[in-house]
Protein backbone atom coordinates (compact mmCIF):
# COMPACT_ATOMS: atom_id res chain seq x y z
CA UNK A 1 0.00 0.00 0.00
CA UNK A 2 1.55 3.39 -0.97
CA UNK A 3 2.61 5.72 1.82
CA UNK A 4 0.03 8.46 2.41
CA UNK A 5 0.65 12.00 3.60
CA UNK A 6 -1.68 11.35 6.52
CA UNK A 7 0.78 8.78 7.82
CA UNK A 8 3.54 11.37 8.01
CA UNK A 9 1.16 13.84 9.62
CA UNK A 10 0.07 11.33 12.24
CA UNK A 11 3.63 10.27 12.95
CA UNK A 12 4.86 13.85 13.25
CA UNK A 13 1.92 14.82 15.44
CA UNK A 14 2.36 11.82 17.70
CA UNK A 15 6.10 12.39 18.07
CA UNK A 16 5.64 16.11 18.73
CA UNK A 17 2.86 15.47 21.24
CA UNK A 18 4.84 12.74 22.96
CA UNK A 19 7.94 14.94 23.17
CA UNK A 20 5.97 17.91 24.54
CA UNK A 21 4.16 15.76 27.05
CA UNK A 22 7.39 14.06 28.10
CA UNK A 23 9.20 17.39 28.55
CA UNK A 24 6.22 18.89 30.35
CA UNK A 25 5.90 15.86 32.58
CA UNK A 26 9.62 15.83 33.39
CA UNK A 27 9.58 19.56 34.13
CA UNK A 28 6.48 19.22 36.26
CA UNK A 29 7.92 16.29 38.18
CA UNK A 30 11.25 18.05 38.73
CA UNK A 31 9.61 21.25 39.91
CA UNK A 32 7.25 19.36 42.16
CA UNK A 33 10.21 17.53 43.66
CA UNK A 34 12.05 20.84 44.15
CA UNK A 35 8.99 22.40 45.74
CA UNK A 36 8.60 19.50 48.15
CA UNK A 37 12.33 19.45 48.89
CA UNK A 38 12.48 23.16 49.71
CA UNK A 39 9.19 23.05 51.60
CA UNK A 40 10.48 20.19 53.72
CA UNK A 41 13.88 21.87 54.07
CA UNK A 42 12.27 25.11 55.25
CA UNK A 43 10.23 23.27 57.85
CA UNK A 44 13.32 21.39 59.05
CA UNK A 45 15.36 24.61 59.21
CA UNK A 46 12.62 26.33 61.23
CA UNK A 47 12.63 23.45 63.70
CA UNK A 48 16.39 23.46 63.94
CA UNK A 49 16.36 27.20 64.63
CA UNK A 50 13.85 26.58 67.42
CA UNK A 51 16.38 24.20 69.00
CA UNK A 52 19.14 26.75 68.42
CA UNK A 53 17.07 29.44 70.15
CA UNK A 54 16.49 27.10 73.09
CA UNK A 55 20.24 26.40 73.37
CA UNK A 56 20.99 30.14 73.24
CA UNK A 57 18.37 30.71 75.93
CA UNK A 58 20.21 28.28 78.22
CA UNK A 59 23.46 30.20 77.55
CA UNK A 60 21.79 33.58 77.98
CA UNK A 61 20.44 32.53 81.38
CA UNK A 62 24.00 32.86 82.71
CA UNK A 63 23.82 36.65 82.39
CA UNK A 64 21.06 37.24 85.00
CA UNK A 65 22.51 34.34 87.00
CA UNK A 66 25.90 36.08 87.16
CA UNK A 67 24.23 39.37 88.07
CA UNK A 68 22.21 37.76 90.84
CA UNK A 69 25.30 36.02 92.27
CA UNK A 70 27.55 39.11 92.08
CA UNK A 71 25.06 41.93 92.73
CA UNK A 72 24.81 44.16 95.78
CA UNK A 73 22.47 43.31 98.65
CA UNK A 74 20.10 46.20 97.92
CA UNK A 75 19.59 44.90 94.35
CA UNK A 76 18.85 41.34 95.44
CA UNK A 77 15.07 41.42 94.88
CA UNK A 78 15.27 42.99 91.42
CA UNK A 79 18.03 40.66 90.29
CA UNK A 80 16.17 37.59 91.57
CA UNK A 81 13.00 38.65 89.72
CA UNK A 82 14.96 39.19 86.49
CA UNK A 83 16.52 35.74 86.91
CA UNK A 84 13.11 34.10 87.47
CA UNK A 85 11.74 35.79 84.32
CA UNK A 86 14.73 34.62 82.29
CA UNK A 87 14.37 31.06 83.59
CA UNK A 88 10.69 31.01 82.60
CA UNK A 89 11.64 32.17 79.08
CA UNK A 90 14.29 29.45 78.85
CA UNK A 91 11.86 26.73 79.97
CA UNK A 92 9.28 27.88 77.45
CA UNK A 93 11.77 27.83 74.58
CA UNK A 94 13.06 24.37 75.56
CA UNK A 95 9.50 23.01 75.70
CA UNK A 96 8.66 24.55 72.30
CA UNK A 97 11.75 23.00 70.71
CA UNK A 98 11.07 19.58 72.22
CA UNK A 99 7.48 19.68 71.00
CA UNK A 100 8.65 20.18 67.40
CA UNK A 101 10.64 16.94 67.43
CA UNK A 102 8.46 14.83 69.71
CA UNK A 103 7.49 11.45 68.26
CA UNK A 104 9.61 11.84 65.10
CA UNK A 105 12.56 9.91 63.77
CA UNK A 106 14.85 12.68 65.03
CA UNK A 107 13.84 11.85 68.58
CA UNK A 108 16.23 8.89 68.82
CA UNK A 109 17.39 7.31 72.04
CA UNK A 110 20.45 9.60 72.01
CA UNK A 111 18.29 12.70 71.60
CA UNK A 112 16.00 11.56 74.39
CA UNK A 113 19.04 10.96 76.61
CA UNK A 114 20.37 14.45 75.89
CA UNK A 115 16.98 16.00 76.61
CA UNK A 116 16.82 14.29 79.97
CA UNK A 117 20.46 15.25 80.68
CA UNK A 118 19.74 18.87 79.78
CA UNK A 119 16.86 19.08 82.23
CA UNK A 120 19.00 17.41 84.91
CA UNK A 121 22.06 19.64 84.45
CA UNK A 122 20.02 22.79 84.05
CA UNK A 123 18.30 21.97 87.31
CA UNK A 124 21.63 21.32 88.99
CA UNK A 125 23.09 24.56 87.65
CA UNK A 126 20.09 26.56 88.83
CA UNK A 127 20.31 24.90 92.22
CA UNK A 128 23.99 25.89 92.48
CA UNK A 129 23.13 29.48 91.47
CA UNK A 130 20.29 29.61 93.99
CA UNK A 131 22.65 28.33 96.70
CA UNK A 132 25.01 31.27 96.07
CA UNK A 133 22.23 33.85 95.74
CA UNK A 134 20.59 32.69 98.98
CA UNK A 135 23.68 33.74 100.98
CA UNK A 136 24.46 37.34 101.99
CA UNK A 137 26.66 39.13 99.51
CA UNK A 138 29.64 39.28 101.86
CA UNK A 139 29.53 35.50 102.41
CA UNK A 140 29.48 34.41 98.75
CA UNK A 141 32.72 32.61 98.01
CA UNK A 142 34.43 32.82 94.63
CA UNK A 143 34.70 29.05 94.45
CA UNK A 144 30.95 28.71 94.90
CA UNK A 145 30.32 31.28 92.18
CA UNK A 146 32.77 29.49 89.88
CA UNK A 147 31.11 26.14 90.65
CA UNK A 148 27.66 27.51 89.86
CA UNK A 149 28.89 29.00 86.58
CA UNK A 150 30.62 25.72 85.69
CA UNK A 151 27.36 23.90 86.34
CA UNK A 152 25.55 26.32 84.03
CA UNK A 153 28.35 25.72 81.51
CA UNK A 154 27.59 21.99 81.75
CA UNK A 155 23.92 22.65 81.04
CA UNK A 156 24.87 24.86 78.09
CA UNK A 157 27.26 22.20 76.78
CA UNK A 158 24.46 19.62 76.91
CA UNK A 159 22.14 22.03 75.09
CA UNK A 160 24.83 22.56 72.44
CA UNK A 161 25.35 18.81 72.10
CA UNK A 162 21.59 18.37 71.72
CA UNK A 163 21.53 21.16 69.16
CA UNK A 164 24.34 19.54 67.18
CA UNK A 165 22.70 16.12 67.38
CA UNK A 166 19.43 17.46 66.00
CA UNK A 167 21.33 19.54 63.45
CA UNK A 168 23.03 16.40 62.12
CA UNK A 169 19.64 14.69 61.92
CA UNK A 170 18.21 17.63 59.97
CA UNK A 171 21.17 17.68 57.57
CA UNK A 172 20.93 13.91 57.04
CA UNK A 173 17.22 14.26 56.31
CA UNK A 174 17.50 17.44 54.18
CA UNK A 175 21.07 17.79 52.83
CA UNK A 176 20.21 20.83 50.70
CA UNK A 177 20.05 23.08 53.78
CA UNK A 178 23.38 21.92 55.21
CA UNK A 179 25.11 25.24 54.49
CA UNK A 180 22.39 27.16 56.28
CA UNK A 181 22.53 24.80 59.26
CA UNK A 182 26.32 25.28 59.50
CA UNK A 183 26.02 29.09 59.35
CA UNK A 184 23.30 29.12 61.99
CA UNK A 185 25.35 26.74 64.10
CA UNK A 186 28.46 28.94 63.94
CA UNK A 187 26.40 32.07 64.67
CA UNK A 188 24.85 30.36 67.69
CA UNK A 189 28.25 29.18 68.90
CA UNK A 190 29.65 32.70 68.56
CA UNK A 191 26.79 33.92 70.74
CA UNK A 192 27.55 31.14 73.24
CA UNK A 193 31.29 31.90 73.35
CA UNK A 194 30.64 35.62 73.77
CA UNK A 195 28.49 34.82 76.79
CA UNK A 196 30.97 32.27 78.06
CA UNK A 197 33.83 34.80 77.85
CA UNK A 198 31.81 37.17 80.04
CA UNK A 199 31.20 34.34 82.51
CA UNK A 200 34.94 33.64 82.65
CA UNK A 201 35.50 37.31 83.54
CA UNK A 202 32.87 37.04 86.31
CA UNK A 203 34.56 33.90 87.61
CA UNK A 204 37.93 35.64 87.55
CA UNK A 205 36.54 38.64 89.44
CA UNK A 206 35.60 36.35 92.34
CA UNK A 207 38.72 34.13 92.15
CA UNK A 208 42.04 34.45 93.91
CA UNK A 209 45.57 33.26 93.35
CA UNK A 210 46.54 30.85 90.56
CA UNK A 211 42.90 30.28 89.54
CA UNK A 212 42.86 33.78 88.03
CA UNK A 213 45.60 32.75 85.60
CA UNK A 214 43.53 29.75 84.50
CA UNK A 215 40.60 32.03 83.70
CA UNK A 216 42.96 34.41 81.86
CA UNK A 217 43.99 31.52 79.60
CA UNK A 218 40.36 30.52 78.98
CA UNK A 219 39.45 34.11 78.17
CA UNK A 220 42.28 34.32 75.64
CA UNK A 221 41.31 30.96 74.10
CA UNK A 222 37.65 32.00 73.84
CA UNK A 223 38.60 35.33 72.29
CA UNK A 224 40.62 33.52 69.62
CA UNK A 225 37.63 31.31 68.77
CA UNK A 226 35.41 34.38 68.54
CA UNK A 227 37.80 35.99 66.06
CA UNK A 228 37.88 32.81 63.94
CA UNK A 229 34.08 32.56 63.90
CA UNK A 230 33.77 36.25 63.00
CA UNK A 231 36.03 35.75 59.98
CA UNK A 232 34.18 32.57 58.96
CA UNK A 233 30.76 34.23 59.15
CA UNK A 234 31.97 37.34 57.36
CA UNK A 235 33.23 35.22 54.46
CA UNK A 236 30.47 32.65 54.04
CA UNK A 237 27.44 34.59 55.22
CA UNK A 238 28.41 37.47 52.94
CA UNK A 239 28.70 35.04 50.03
CA UNK A 240 25.45 33.21 50.80
CA UNK A 241 23.36 36.27 51.65
CA UNK A 242 23.75 39.17 49.27
CA UNK A 243 22.71 42.64 50.30
CA UNK A 244 23.60 45.56 52.50
CA UNK A 245 21.70 44.20 55.51
CA UNK A 246 24.35 41.56 56.17
CA UNK A 247 27.16 44.08 55.86
CA UNK A 248 25.34 46.45 58.19
CA UNK A 249 24.87 43.84 60.91
CA UNK A 250 28.52 42.78 60.64
CA UNK A 251 29.61 46.39 60.95
CA UNK A 252 27.55 46.70 64.13
CA UNK A 253 29.03 43.50 65.55
CA UNK A 254 32.56 44.67 64.77
CA UNK A 255 31.97 48.12 66.14
CA UNK A 256 30.03 47.37 69.33
CA UNK A 257 31.04 43.90 70.43
CA UNK A 258 34.52 43.40 68.99
CA UNK A 259 35.32 47.13 69.23
CA UNK A 260 33.83 47.93 72.66
CA UNK A 261 32.46 45.04 74.75
CA UNK A 262 35.23 42.54 74.08
CA UNK A 263 38.02 45.05 74.82
CA UNK A 264 36.12 46.08 77.96
CA UNK A 265 36.03 42.45 79.11
CA UNK A 266 39.75 42.06 78.40
CA UNK A 267 40.48 45.23 80.33
CA UNK A 268 38.46 44.11 83.35
CA UNK A 269 40.16 40.73 83.25
CA UNK A 270 43.59 42.39 83.30
CA UNK A 271 42.90 44.29 86.55
CA UNK A 272 44.32 43.08 89.81
CA UNK A 273 42.17 41.13 92.23
CA UNK A 274 39.71 43.39 94.01
CA UNK A 275 40.40 46.32 91.67
CA UNK A 276 37.66 45.56 89.18
CA UNK A 277 33.87 46.00 89.32
CA UNK A 278 31.61 43.42 90.91
CA UNK A 279 29.95 40.73 88.79
CA UNK A 280 26.65 42.57 88.48
CA UNK A 281 28.28 45.82 87.38
CA UNK A 282 30.43 44.01 84.82
CA UNK A 283 27.47 41.99 83.52
CA UNK A 284 25.31 45.09 83.13
CA UNK A 285 28.09 46.74 81.10
CA UNK A 286 29.12 43.68 79.05
CA UNK A 287 25.83 41.96 78.16
CA UNK A 288 24.29 44.85 76.12
CA UNK A 289 27.33 44.71 73.86
CA UNK A 290 26.42 41.09 73.04
CA UNK A 291 23.11 42.18 71.52
CA UNK A 292 24.63 42.69 68.00
CA UNK A 293 26.02 39.12 68.16
CA UNK A 294 22.51 37.84 68.92
CA UNK A 295 21.11 40.11 66.18
CA UNK A 296 23.61 38.57 63.75
CA UNK A 297 22.43 35.07 64.73
CA UNK A 298 18.79 36.09 64.28
CA UNK A 299 19.53 37.76 60.96
CA UNK A 300 21.30 34.64 59.63
CA UNK A 301 18.41 32.47 60.80
CA UNK A 302 15.86 34.76 59.14
CA UNK A 303 17.83 35.07 55.92
CA UNK A 304 18.33 31.29 55.78
CA UNK A 305 14.62 30.75 56.30
CA UNK A 306 13.66 33.37 53.72
CA UNK A 307 16.16 31.89 51.21
CA UNK A 308 14.69 28.41 51.56
CA UNK A 309 11.14 29.82 51.45
CA UNK A 310 12.05 31.83 48.36
CA UNK A 311 13.36 28.73 46.61
CA UNK A 312 10.15 26.94 47.62
CA UNK A 313 8.04 29.75 46.16
CA UNK A 314 10.11 29.78 42.99
CA UNK A 315 9.57 26.03 42.66
CA UNK A 316 5.84 26.63 43.16
CA UNK A 317 5.82 29.12 40.30
CA UNK A 318 7.72 26.68 38.12
CA UNK A 319 5.21 23.97 39.02
CA UNK A 320 2.41 26.27 37.91
CA UNK A 321 4.26 27.16 34.71
CA UNK A 322 4.94 23.50 33.94
CA UNK A 323 1.31 22.67 34.58
CA UNK A 324 0.12 25.47 32.32
CA UNK A 325 2.52 24.37 29.59
CA UNK A 326 1.27 20.81 29.88
CA UNK A 327 -2.33 22.03 29.71
CA UNK A 328 -1.54 24.03 26.58
CA UNK A 329 -0.06 20.91 24.99
CA UNK A 330 -3.12 18.90 25.98
CA UNK A 331 -5.44 21.54 24.55
CA UNK A 332 -3.45 21.61 21.32
CA UNK A 333 -3.69 17.84 21.08
CA UNK A 334 -7.42 18.08 21.72
CA UNK A 335 -7.86 20.58 18.88
CA UNK A 336 -5.84 18.39 16.55
CA UNK A 337 -7.89 15.38 17.57
CA UNK A 338 -11.15 17.19 16.84
CA UNK A 339 -9.92 18.31 13.44
CA UNK A 340 -8.90 14.80 12.43
CA UNK A 341 -11.80 13.10 14.14
CA UNK A 342 -14.55 14.31 11.81
CA UNK A 343 -12.60 13.87 8.62
CA UNK A 344 -10.76 10.66 9.33
CA UNK A 345 -10.96 9.01 12.75
CA UNK A 346 -14.76 8.69 12.99
CA UNK A 347 -15.02 7.11 9.53
CA UNK A 348 -12.20 4.73 10.46
CA UNK A 349 -13.97 3.87 13.69
CA UNK A 350 -17.16 3.21 11.74
CA UNK A 351 -15.24 0.99 9.32
CA UNK A 352 -13.74 -0.91 12.25
CA UNK A 353 -17.17 -1.40 13.80
CA UNK A 354 -18.49 -2.66 10.46
CA UNK A 355 -15.64 -5.14 10.17
CA UNK A 356 -16.42 -6.45 13.65
CA UNK A 357 -20.13 -6.56 12.80
CA UNK A 358 -19.44 -8.52 9.61
CA UNK A 359 -17.26 -10.91 11.61
CA UNK A 360 -20.22 -11.46 13.98
CA UNK A 361 -22.69 -11.91 11.15
CA UNK A 362 -24.30 -8.44 11.13
CA UNK A 363 -24.54 -7.59 7.45
CA UNK A 364 -26.60 -4.39 7.67
CA UNK A 365 -25.23 -1.45 5.73
CA UNK A 366 -22.97 1.17 7.38
CA UNK A 367 -24.27 4.67 8.23
CA UNK A 368 -23.75 7.29 5.57
CA UNK A 369 -20.64 9.38 6.28
CA UNK A 370 -20.89 12.94 4.98
CA UNK A 371 -17.19 13.85 4.94
CA UNK A 372 -14.69 11.10 4.35
CA UNK A 373 -11.39 10.90 2.56
CA UNK A 374 -10.88 8.96 -0.64
CA UNK A 375 -8.99 6.28 1.25
CA UNK A 376 -11.86 5.76 3.69
CA UNK A 377 -14.44 5.76 0.89
CA UNK A 378 -12.49 3.02 -0.85
CA UNK A 379 -12.47 1.08 2.40
CA UNK A 380 -16.25 1.28 2.69
CA UNK A 381 -16.63 0.11 -0.91
CA UNK A 382 -14.43 -2.85 -0.11
CA UNK A 383 -16.57 -3.58 2.96
CA UNK A 384 -19.68 -3.53 0.76
CA UNK A 385 -18.10 -6.20 -1.43
CA UNK A 386 -17.15 -8.24 1.63
CA UNK A 387 -20.63 -7.83 3.08
CA UNK A 388 -22.27 -9.09 -0.10
CA UNK A 389 -19.95 -12.08 -0.20
CA UNK A 390 -20.83 -12.83 3.40
CA UNK A 391 -24.54 -12.66 2.58
CA UNK A 392 -24.08 -15.22 -0.17
CA UNK A 393 -22.04 -17.41 2.11
CA UNK A 394 -24.69 -17.24 4.84
CA UNK A 395 -27.41 -18.16 2.34
CA UNK A 396 -25.41 -21.20 1.30
CA UNK A 397 -24.77 -22.14 4.93
CA UNK A 398 -28.45 -21.76 5.76
CA UNK A 399 -29.40 -24.00 2.88
CA UNK A 400 -26.83 -26.53 4.00
CA UNK A 401 -28.20 -26.44 7.54
CA UNK A 402 -31.77 -26.89 6.25
CA UNK A 403 -30.77 -29.87 4.15
CA UNK A 404 -28.79 -31.32 7.07
CA UNK A 405 -31.82 -30.93 9.35
CA UNK A 406 -34.01 -32.64 6.76
CA UNK A 407 -31.56 -35.49 6.42
CA UNK A 408 -31.31 -35.79 10.19
CA UNK A 409 -35.10 -35.85 10.46
CA UNK A 410 -35.42 -38.41 7.69
CA UNK A 411 -32.77 -40.58 9.29
CA UNK A 412 -34.74 -40.63 12.57
CA UNK A 413 -38.36 -40.72 11.31
CA UNK A 414 -40.51 -43.40 9.75
CA UNK A 415 -41.84 -41.77 6.59
CA UNK A 416 -45.09 -43.75 6.51
CA UNK A 417 -46.32 -43.10 10.07
CA UNK A 418 -44.33 -40.02 11.04
CA UNK A 419 -43.16 -41.86 14.15
CA UNK A 420 -39.59 -42.29 15.32
CA UNK A 421 -37.81 -45.16 13.66
CA UNK A 422 -35.97 -47.96 15.39
CA UNK A 423 -32.58 -46.24 15.28
CA UNK A 424 -33.85 -43.01 16.83
CA UNK A 425 -35.72 -44.97 19.51
CA UNK A 426 -32.58 -46.90 20.44
CA UNK A 427 -30.62 -43.64 20.85
CA UNK A 428 -33.33 -42.11 23.05
CA UNK A 429 -33.66 -45.29 25.10
CA UNK A 430 -29.94 -45.51 25.83
CA UNK A 431 -29.88 -41.86 26.89
CA UNK A 432 -32.98 -42.32 29.05
CA UNK A 433 -31.54 -45.46 30.63
CA UNK A 434 -28.43 -43.53 31.67
CA UNK A 435 -30.40 -40.80 33.46
CA UNK A 436 -32.76 -43.43 34.97
CA UNK A 437 -29.83 -45.29 36.51
CA UNK A 438 -28.50 -42.06 38.02
CA UNK A 439 -31.93 -41.06 39.38
CA UNK A 440 -33.27 -44.52 40.35
CA UNK A 441 -36.27 -44.59 37.98
CA UNK A 442 -38.07 -47.48 36.26
CA UNK A 443 -38.57 -48.04 32.53
CA UNK A 444 -41.32 -49.98 30.80
CA UNK A 445 -41.77 -51.20 27.24
CA UNK A 446 -44.99 -52.05 25.40
CA UNK A 447 -44.21 -53.92 22.15
CA UNK A 448 -47.11 -54.91 19.88
CA UNK A 449 -47.57 -56.49 16.47
CA UNK A 450 -50.62 -56.29 14.12
CA UNK A 451 -52.28 -59.67 13.85
CA UNK A 452 -52.61 -61.23 10.37
CA UNK A 453 -51.16 -58.10 8.75
CA UNK A 454 -49.80 -60.15 5.84
CA UNK A 455 -53.36 -61.17 4.97
CA UNK A 456 -54.34 -57.52 4.62
CA UNK A 457 -51.39 -56.85 2.33
CA UNK A 458 -52.01 -59.96 0.26
CA UNK A 459 -55.76 -59.45 -0.17
CA UNK A 460 -56.08 -55.66 -0.23
CA UNK A 461 -52.70 -54.61 -1.41
CA UNK A 462 -49.78 -52.88 0.25
CA UNK A 463 -51.42 -49.48 -0.03
CA UNK A 464 -54.23 -50.66 2.24
CA UNK A 465 -51.65 -52.07 4.64
CA UNK A 466 -49.82 -48.71 4.69
CA UNK A 467 -53.13 -46.96 5.41
CA UNK A 468 -53.73 -49.29 8.37
CA UNK A 469 -50.28 -48.61 9.77
CA UNK A 470 -50.71 -44.85 9.51
CA UNK A 471 -54.17 -45.09 11.14
CA UNK A 472 -52.76 -47.12 14.02
CA UNK A 473 -50.16 -44.37 14.61
CA UNK A 474 -52.96 -41.77 14.76
CA UNK A 475 -55.14 -43.83 17.10
CA UNK A 476 -52.41 -44.79 19.56
CA UNK A 477 -50.80 -41.37 19.93
CA UNK A 478 -53.65 -39.69 21.92
CA UNK A 479 -53.70 -42.61 24.37
CA UNK A 480 -50.16 -41.98 25.53
CA UNK A 481 -49.28 -39.85 28.52
CA UNK A 482 -46.67 -37.06 28.26
CA UNK A 483 -43.18 -38.48 28.42
CA UNK A 484 -43.97 -41.70 26.58
CA UNK A 485 -42.12 -42.36 23.32
CA UNK A 486 -43.98 -44.04 20.45
CA UNK A 487 -42.03 -45.54 17.53
CA UNK A 488 -42.41 -47.94 14.64
CA UNK A 489 -40.06 -50.79 15.46
CA UNK A 490 -40.16 -52.45 12.05
CA UNK A 491 -42.76 -53.78 9.59
CA UNK A 492 -46.08 -54.03 11.49
CA UNK A 493 -44.36 -53.83 14.91
CA UNK A 494 -44.73 -50.78 17.15
CA UNK A 495 -43.11 -49.98 20.50
CA UNK A 496 -43.84 -47.59 23.36
CA UNK A 497 -41.08 -46.52 25.82
CA UNK A 498 -42.56 -45.63 29.23
CA UNK A 499 -40.40 -43.84 31.85
CA UNK A 500 -41.37 -43.95 35.54
CA UNK A 501 -44.00 -46.66 35.17
CA UNK A 502 -45.09 -49.72 37.07
CA UNK A 503 -46.01 -53.18 35.74
CA UNK A 504 -49.71 -52.57 36.45
CA UNK A 505 -49.69 -49.20 34.68
CA UNK A 506 -47.85 -50.65 31.68
CA UNK A 507 -50.34 -53.52 31.44
CA UNK A 508 -53.29 -51.11 31.68
CA UNK A 509 -51.81 -48.94 28.93
CA UNK A 510 -51.29 -51.97 26.71
CA UNK A 511 -54.97 -52.86 27.12
CA UNK A 512 -56.03 -49.33 26.15
CA UNK A 513 -53.85 -49.47 23.08
CA UNK A 514 -55.27 -52.90 22.13
CA UNK A 515 -58.76 -51.42 22.26
CA UNK A 516 -57.61 -48.32 20.31
CA UNK A 517 -56.22 -50.27 17.33
CA UNK A 518 -59.42 -52.29 17.14
CA UNK A 519 -61.09 -49.06 15.99
CA UNK A 520 -58.95 -48.97 12.84
CA UNK A 521 -60.75 -50.02 9.67
CA UNK A 522 -59.20 -51.63 6.62
CA UNK A 523 -60.09 -49.63 3.46
CA UNK A 524 -62.83 -51.35 1.39
CA UNK A 525 -62.63 -54.48 3.58
CA UNK A 526 -65.13 -54.33 6.45
CA UNK A 527 -64.66 -58.06 7.02
CA UNK A 528 -61.20 -57.42 8.47
CA UNK A 529 -60.96 -56.51 12.17
CA UNK A 530 -57.60 -55.05 13.13
CA UNK A 531 -56.17 -56.60 16.30
CA UNK A 532 -52.77 -56.73 17.91
CA UNK A 533 -50.71 -58.89 20.19
CA UNK A 534 -48.89 -57.07 23.05
CA UNK A 535 -45.86 -57.86 25.12
CA UNK A 536 -45.05 -55.81 28.28
CA UNK A 537 -41.75 -55.67 30.19
CA UNK A 538 -40.68 -53.36 33.06
CA UNK A 539 -37.08 -52.68 34.17
CA UNK A 540 -36.75 -51.85 37.90
CA UNK A 541 -34.31 -49.15 39.09
CA UNK A 542 -30.60 -50.01 39.03
CA UNK A 543 -31.24 -53.32 37.24
CA UNK A 544 -28.48 -54.86 35.20
CA UNK A 545 -30.97 -55.40 32.38
CA UNK A 546 -29.96 -53.56 29.21
CA UNK A 547 -32.22 -51.89 26.71
CA UNK A 548 -31.80 -54.74 24.25
CA UNK A 549 -32.59 -57.28 26.94
CA UNK A 550 -35.72 -55.36 27.98
CA UNK A 551 -36.99 -55.27 24.38
CA UNK A 552 -36.18 -58.97 23.96
CA UNK A 553 -38.23 -59.74 27.08
CA UNK A 554 -41.19 -57.77 25.72
CA UNK A 555 -40.78 -59.51 22.35
CA UNK A 556 -40.88 -62.95 23.99
CA UNK A 557 -44.10 -62.05 25.75
CA UNK A 558 -45.57 -60.65 22.51
CA UNK A 559 -44.97 -64.02 20.79
CA UNK A 560 -46.42 -65.80 23.78
CA UNK A 561 -49.55 -63.69 23.24
CA UNK A 562 -49.62 -64.75 19.58
CA UNK A 563 -49.25 -68.39 20.48
CA UNK A 564 -52.04 -67.98 23.00
CA UNK A 565 -54.44 -66.92 20.24
CA UNK A 566 -53.46 -63.27 19.41
CA UNK A 567 -55.42 -60.11 20.30
CA UNK A 568 -54.17 -60.14 23.84
CA UNK A 569 -51.49 -58.79 26.21
CA UNK A 570 -48.82 -60.80 27.92
CA UNK A 571 -46.83 -59.29 30.76
CA UNK A 572 -44.79 -60.58 33.69
CA UNK A 573 -47.72 -62.77 34.80
CA UNK A 574 -48.73 -65.81 32.70
CA UNK A 575 -52.20 -64.31 32.10
CA UNK A 576 -53.59 -61.93 29.54
CA UNK A 577 -56.72 -59.90 28.96
CA UNK A 578 -58.49 -61.07 25.78
CA UNK A 579 -62.26 -60.57 25.77
CA UNK A 580 -64.13 -61.37 22.57
CA UNK A 581 -64.33 -58.50 20.14
CA UNK A 582 -68.14 -58.64 20.06
CA UNK A 583 -68.31 -57.99 23.78
CA UNK A 584 -65.31 -55.59 23.81
CA UNK A 585 -67.30 -52.58 24.95
CA UNK A 586 -68.97 -54.34 27.88
CA UNK A 587 -66.15 -56.56 29.15
CA UNK A 588 -64.11 -55.24 32.06
CA UNK A 589 -60.41 -54.64 31.45
CA UNK A 590 -59.44 -56.91 34.34
CA UNK A 591 -60.90 -59.99 32.61
CA UNK A 592 -57.96 -62.34 31.95
CA UNK A 593 -57.42 -65.62 30.18
CA UNK A 594 -54.38 -67.85 29.94
CA UNK A 595 -51.50 -66.41 27.93
CA UNK A 596 -50.16 -69.83 27.01
CA UNK A 597 -46.72 -71.29 26.96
Amino acid sequence: MPFKIQHLQWLGGILAAAACLALGGMSLRTNLADHERYRHGGAQLARYNAVLVAANAVSAERGPSNSAMGGAAQDHAALAAALATKRADTDRMIAAAEALFAGESAATAEVQRLQADLHLKLGQGRAAVDAVVSRPADRRLGTDVAFAIEMMFAAADTAIELRDQLGRAVVADTPQIAAHVVLNNVAGKMREDAGRLGSYVVMMLTAEGPRRQNFQAKIAETQARLQDMRRFLASFAGALFKGGEVDGVFDTVNRIYFGESLPYARAVASLAAGAGPNADTFTRAYVPGMRPVEDLRVMIAERSQSTIDGLRDQASRLVLASLMLTLVVVLALAVISIVFRDGLFLPLLTARQQIIAIAHGDLTGPPVMSKVSAEVRGMFEGLDVLREQQRQRLLLEEEQRRLADQLRHLSRTDMLTGLLNRRALNELALESFGSADAEGRTHGVVLFDIDHFKAINDSQGHAAGDTVLAAIAREVGPELAPGATFARYGGEEFIVLLPDTSEAAAMALAERLRRAISRVAVPNAPQFVVTGSFGVAVRPPDAVQSWEHLVATADQRLYRAKRAGRNRTCGPEPVTVAPPLAAESAAPIALRTACGG
